[in-house]
């Protein structure tokens, strides 16, 4: 009788493709815009150093912003808060290409266009955790995450492939257009997901003032100290975050100057990864079902820091697309560690914490950028691969040692182990 009294979740089949199909279009423009926005970054400035530049841009919002659109999100409606951050992608790119049309858009144009874009960016993935965890069960989560995984992968792969040809074929102006358009298309496909969700939306809430705004962030980090294994989790993203942001800053110097290849190469081996990440999307959830979570990520971690190591060490193509797709699999570690700091956080603070982990991050990628701005040209890079591997391999015993009891063990362990896990946990507190 009580089964029948709760109600059915709104996350149904058709809720899941329209929501794969609006991180895949807004990933298609991802794809575009990085290489239309380093490029034309580049001839408005005439020097290549700009566009790195334009990545630091990118990160500025995590690092400024991130704890003030955690709090919209959970004090809000996070899926509409979604897609309204695509209109905002689409505005800023259509403005961006009609000042580029008529001649008046400058270096600082192409930076500011870049903050707002990953801005928009920053919005729509804290706003899609924060309203799937709150429809989802928790059981679904991790599929999602993964589903969100191949399907930005899926996109990023096309817009990436194409964004070089249209480009070439059809001018700066329009390859802008339509990369607002995939903006677009994600806002409207995101729309009717908000729809569907429009049921788990918390009632609007009274008007608060600067006292409380800073009163309920710093309850979103007591939140964290609260539950240890929220940062045990979002500790392992940020481990792999790391890897992400040195992989991105060192593959097209590295392509280069150590292996000896064109730019075809390099965009070959970038679509590795991609494959790579696609495929471990595609099997994750039925690997942690079947094998277990601490096993999976264990696995991961191994896999990372081996590719990491072949990577270092290859000295052609073969070698190095193999390797870079080991990477693209790994990453699968991080999809099963933000599922389960999901399945940590209580739903009312998702936006919160998943945005102090944020600032982090962002943090932690200017020191990467950093590091290899002040390696380039000393052929360090074999190094600081070699580097990051062995940070990946000392996450094996950590999560080896904290799967034994305790808070996060009862999230490793799941099914007919979970008691037995919280027996440990009930010891050891």
């Amino acid at each position: 009788m009580t089964s029948s009294l709760v109600p059915p979740s709104p996350v149904t089949p058709t809720t899941v493709r329209l929501y794969a199909a609006a991180i895949a279009s807004a990933k298609i423009g991802t794809g575009f815009f990085f290489l239309i926005n380093t490029w034309l970054i580049i001839e408005l400035t005439h020097q290549p150093s700009s566009a790195a530049l334009t990545l630091v841009m990118t990160i500025l919002p995590s690092l400024l912003l991130s704890p003030l659109i955690g709090l919209a999100v959970d004090r809000g409606r996070p899926a509409r808060l979604a897609y309204r951050a695509e209109w905002l992608r689409w505005l800023v790119l259509i403005l961006y290409g009609g000042l580029y049309g008529a001649g008046l858009a400058g270096a600082w144009t192409g930076y500011a266009v870049s903050f707002l874009v990953a801005l928009g960016n920053e919005i729509q993935v804290l706003a899609w955790r924060a309203a799937l965890v709150r429809a989802a069960p928790a059981e679904q989560m991790l599929r999602l995450n993964a589903l969100t995984v191949v399907g930005g992968q899926a996109g990023q792969i096309l817009g990436a492939a194409a964004s070089g040809l249209v480009l070439a074929a059809i001018g700066p102006v329009p390859t802008i257009v339509l990369t607002a358009t995939a903006y677009l298309l994600s806002a409207l496909f995101g729309r009717l997901v908000a729809g569907r969700l429009s049921g788990q939306d918390p009632a609007t809430a009274a008007r608060r003032d600067l006292r409380q705004h800073l009163r309920d962030l710093a309850a979103g980090l007591g939140h964290i100290r609260e539950r240890p294994e929220i940062g045990f989790f979002y500790g392992l993203m940020l481990a792999n975050l790391t890897v992400i942001f040195g992989i991105n800053a060192m593959l097209a110097p590295f392509v280069q100057e150590e292996l000896h290849l064109g730019a075809a190469a390099f965009g070959q081996i970038d679509a590795g990864y991609a494959a790579g990440a696609i495929t471990g999307g595609l099997v994750v959830a039925r690997l942690a079902a079947r094998f277990g979570r601490r096993p999976i990520l264990i696995s991961g971690f191994l896999l990372m820091a081996t590719s990491l190591a072949a990577f270092a060490h290859s000295h052609g193509f073969v070698a190095a697309i193999i390797a870079y797709a080991g990477l693209g699999i790994s990453f699968q570690t991080n999809v099963l560690a933000l599922s389960l700091a999901q399945q940590a956080t209580d739903p009312a603070y998702q936006g919160r914490v998943n945005a102090s982990f944020n600032t982090l991050n962002g943090l932690a990628g200017l020191v990467i950028y950093g590091i290899v701005a002040l390696s380039a040209g000393h052929h360090l890079y074999r190094t600081l691969y070699l580097g990051q591997a062995a940070i990946m391999l000392a996450m094996v015993p950590a999560i080896i040692l904290a799967g034994r009891g305790g808070r996060v063990s009862r999230l490793l362990v799941p099914g007919t182990d979970r008691a037995r896990a919280q027996a440990q946990a009930a010891g050891s507190l």
